[in-house]
């Protein structure tokens, strides 16, 4: 397929290289982030108003709207004690609530249409928890859910929904990151460890240009599955944690992050 694709987190990342992509490709692209930037709208997913007066807009410009990809996100850097109820509240508003509003506001015009496309941006942090970053895994692990059982739900009306989970991939999502306003001294030396840990593996992640080919993949494809995972790193993870014990699966991946 080709058509009009939204994509939210368009400044940088993922969702710029996969604005660019699928530019190139012949599809007509509408980006939104937070950040402003000439290439896209600024819209702050945390805005129900803005979220829904920009997907009207787009689908007034352009008369229908074929997909919708949610690539808006940010991380937390602290580990699960030291994120305060607030900052852990206003990252689920962003990440979880934010993909939220945009597909809400997305799907009475595809059903409106008779058909449409969305795929929700989770992360291999949903499926594995990260240590000083548990509440970005939990909330991936929210939409992965909330993809799930939209997929379902919206089905009839000819919208198929999968759920995207790249793994490392080389983004500024740590420089972009918000750490937590009250670090806690017994884990600063775990918390420096990890954090070094995850540096190096994003920086020796996969483009992000291998993640916008996997989203034009989605798209053209017949029939989209649930889930794809799009990383070597992912695809190892996942079978991982299914094949070995419980108790293995913990230490390895206490062992990856150093901990």
């Amino acid at each position: 397929m080709t058509g009009v694709v939204l994509i939210t987190g368009a400044a940088n990342g993922m969702g710029a290289a996969t604005a660019q992509h699928l530019a190139r490709a012949g599809y007509t692209v509408e980006g939104c982030d937070l950040v402003p930037g000439p290439a896209h709208a600024t819209v702050d997913v945390r805005d129900t108003e803005s979220v829904n007066a920009w997907v009207e807009e787009m689908a007034a410009r352009h008369g229908r709207i074929d997909a919708v990809v949610t690539f808006a996100a940010y991380g937390v850097v602290g580990s699960v004690e030291e994120t305060g109820p607030d900052e852990a509240a206003a990252l689920f508003d962003a990440n979880v609530l934010g993909t939220h509003r945009v597909l809400r506001a997305a799907l009475p015009i595809m059903r409106a249409q008779g058909g449409g496309r969305a795929i929700v941006v989770s992360s291999g942090a949903g499926a594995i928890a990260e240590p000083y970053g548990g509440w970005y895994s939990a909330t991936k692990a929210a939409v992965e859910r909330i993809g799930e059982a939209m997929r379902m739900e919206a089905a009839g009306f000819g919208i198929a929904v999968s759920v995207l989970a790249p793994g490392w991939t080389v983004t500024p999502i740590i420089e972009s990151a918000v750490r937590v306003a009250a670090p806690l001294p017994e884990y600063d030396a775990d918390r420096r460890a990890v954090l070094e840990r995850v540096s190096g593996y994003l920086a020796d992640g996969q483009p992000a240009a291998a993640v916008a080919e996997k989203v034009q993949a989605i798209l053209e494809t017949k029939r989209p599955r649930q889930t794809y995972l799009c990383g070597n790193d992912v695809r190892l993870s996942f079978w991982t944690r299914r094949l070995v014990p419980a108790r293995v699966y913990e230490r390895l991946v206490r062992d990856y992050y150093g901990l």
